[in-house]
């Protein structure tokens, strides 16, 4: 979703689907026959609660029991590469079946579900489930781990998956309380523990081309503020052609030059937002994060999040 807030009480199966498919991408969702639902004494209900956190949309449903679906023929070659990473808390499981693989996620598990492709989950009456759209590029390298796990559920009950758990949780019932700086930064947090907690790797397991790239991204991370950081300085200090460089960062889907330009706009977005900057400069505050050309940056907070940064700062 391109921001603001979302909340529907009481929805009909024709909102939820209207919502769900407004926050994701188009989605097909009718209501189940059994104790709740239309048809059998009482009339479906929902209530959906959503927002952009971040770069991420991040939603929460309460309600009767539905089918949502994602067929073949309602995926597009311009849909943006989604995950949809979901957090179970339903008191009866819910049934999941992506690709062939089946499951039943129980109450306080994790359920991946890749939006470029087919899949099906029935949600049970009581439905509490916390769903977070995220799209490939965000993850970059740990894209593909992610989407590994599609469809096989995740226990949410010890080490970075309860972290993540308790945070989403918490993020579910806060959802109207963020703006400004403070949506940027738990933007940054859910992403960060949303890779720590899918993409655990046994020691000796990991694969080398992967790790240089996450090397590669904490060393241009620590030096962003460097105007020069460009492929061939980040390319010789880790003593590899600019060739190679395109070609590791080829393989996330995501460019080097393309990635570093959008960490760059997304951390001067944070700062143009934050009422602690208001002493600086537009001009500074680009500075900071490396960016010197007025031009470039314009073009870019005007691509990335359709408004200037004066804009930005006045409708905080």
């Amino acid at each position: 979703m391109n921001g603001g807030a979302l909340h529907v009480h009481q929805a009909s199966v024709g909102e939820l689907q209207t919502a769900a498919s407004t926050v994701l991408a188009p989605l097909a969702v009718t209501a189940v026959a059994g104790p709740g639902a239309e048809g059998h004494g009482k009339a479906f209900r929902a209530d959906i609660d959503a927002a952009a956190v971040g770069r991420a949309a991040v939603a929460r449903v309460r309600g009767s029991a539905h089918l949502v679906r994602r067929s073949a023929r309602a995926i597009s070659s311009t849909d943006p590469e989604l995950l949809k990473i979901t957090l179970h808390g339903s008191p009866e499981p819910a049934a999941v079946d992506q690709g062939g693989t089946r499951s039943h996620a129980h109450r306080g598990d994790f359920v991946v579900l890749d939006m470029t492709r087919p899949y099906r989950l029935a949600a049970p009456d009581g439905c509490d489930v916390m769903a977070v759209g995220i799209s490939r590029a965000e993850l970059g390298p740990h894209a593909t781990a992610v989407a590994g796990r599609a469809a096989r559920r995740l226990p949410a009950d010890s080490g970075a998956q309860a972290v993540f758990s308790g945070f989403l949780r918490g993020l579910g019932t806060h959802l109207d309380e963020l703006a400004g700086p403070a949506q940027a930064h738990v933007g940054d947090a859910l992403v960060s523990l949303l890779i720590a907690a899918f993409t655990g790797t046994a020691p000796g397991r990991a694969d080398t081309a992967t790790e240089l790239v996450d090397r590669i991204r904490v060393y241009a991370l620590a030096n962003i503020s460097d105007p020069s950081l460009c492929v061939e300085s980040v390319a010789a200090a880790h003593g590899i052609s600019g060739r190679q460089l395109h070609r590791l960062f080829g393989r996330s889907g995501t460019p080097f030059a393309t990635w570093l330009r959008a960490e760059r706009l997304g951390r001067v977005r944070r700062d143009l937002l934050d009422p602690a900057h208001d002493s600086r400069t537009t001009a500074a505050v680009a500075a900071r994060w490396g960016i010197h050309d007025p031009r470039h940056l314009a073009r870019g907070l005007k691509t990335h999040y359709g408004r200037t940064a004066r804009e930005l700062r006045r409708d905080r």
